[in-house]
Formats: C-alpha cells, structure tokens, sequence
C-alpha cells in the first residue's frame, strides 16, 4: 500500500499539493484526473526522483531513503541520454539494478528490431516502449506508470494489458482510457488536491 500524508509539494510559488492524503490500497490503481494537477508530479515523488517537498510517503507503511530500491517509474520525467542506443540504456538498467535483459518485455512490445536505435531516433511510442520495458524489467514491489498508453498502436496496448494482468507488484498508473485497463482489476481513484 502506498500512503501519502500531508504532502506539499511548491514549484516557484505555485502549490501543487498543499497537506495531500491519499491512500492507494489496491493491487492496481488508475489515478484520475484533468491534465495539469499533478499526477506526474505524484509520480516522480513517490519514485524518489523528486525529494523536494514537505510529507510523507510510506510504501507498506515504511518509509524509504530510497525509494527506488523498490519503486520503477515509466514516465516522461525520465530522460535517457539521446546518444545512447535502446540496448545500452537496457544494459545499464541490468547493471545498475542487477537484473537480466528483459527478452520476454522486448518481445511482447515488438521493440527487438529498435534495440539498436539510438534515443534521439526512436519515434513517441517506440520511446514509451523503452521507457516501459526499463521500468518493468526491474519487478519491483511498486511500479509507476504515467500514460503508459500514449503513442502505443492498439496491438500493443493489447499486449500490454495482457501483461500487467500478471504481474504481483502494486501498479500506480495514469491514464486516458481507463476502460481498457478496467478489465485486469485497476481500480479507478481520482486525485483530490486540496
């Protein structure tokens, strides 16, 4: 379970979230709400990659110095190196988090033929590919997922969803059509700031 508690979040001057609670308890959870209130903002705070705010974030009631010892966030927020190729930024996934090259990931994505691609090259959906695939394939206890359907071609979001049907980790996700994730248990929430 991931809790949030009086969390405060200010980008100059501007509150984001001012004392936000929420509790997602649900093994999957689909985050709702207008573009421009702070999803993604959520994300990467409870990923770890933003630590400037005020609150708490606990995952099973534990609060992590690291939070992405056991959080992976697909996300825009992420911005690989553009000179890398699709397999090199894999291959330093798999070195810094000690595990295997995600074959089976790279297989139900179709993303095999754009592993030697560089960054730059990829296209908007073969880029989400990337950036779901690096997120996944470290199986943590939480994954985050920020659209993860934008740019994907429908057999893809197919496959997707076949996959996330699967896994045992808590799935935190935004997204603009719900109704497809709906099917494999997500639970729709909206996201109250006060």
């Amino acid at each position: 379970m991931i809790s949030i508690k009086n969390l405060t979040k200010v980008f100059l001057r501007e509150s984001v979230f001012n004392n936000y609670c929420a509790d997602f308890q649900a093994q999957r959870v689909c985050i709702e709400a207008p573009n421009g209130l702070g999803k993604s903002t959520l994300f990467t705070l409870i990923a770890g990659i933003d630590r400037a705010f005020h609150g708490e974030i606990l995952l099973d009631g534990k609060h992590y110095n690291e939070p992405q010892s056991v959080v992976a966030l697909a996300s825009d927020a992420i911005v690989f190196p553009e000179f890398l190729t699709a397999r090199q930024v894999l291959s330093m996934t798999m070195k810094s988090w000690e595990c295997a090259m995600p074959e089976v990931l790279i297989s139900m994505l179709q993303f095999s033929a754009f592993l030697d691609t560089r960054v730059s090259a990829l296209s908007s959906g073969n880029l989400k590919k990337l950036q779901l695939i690096n997120a996944m394939m470290r199986n943590t206890p939480y994954l985050i997922l920020d659209e993860p359907s934008a740019a994907l071609d429908s057999k893809s979001v197919e496959r997707l969803v076949e996959y996330l049907g699967t896994t045992s980790n808590q799935t935190l996700m935004s997204c603009h059509d719900p109704d497809v994730f709906s099917k494999i248990g997500f639970e729709r929430q909206p996201l109250f700031v006060q």
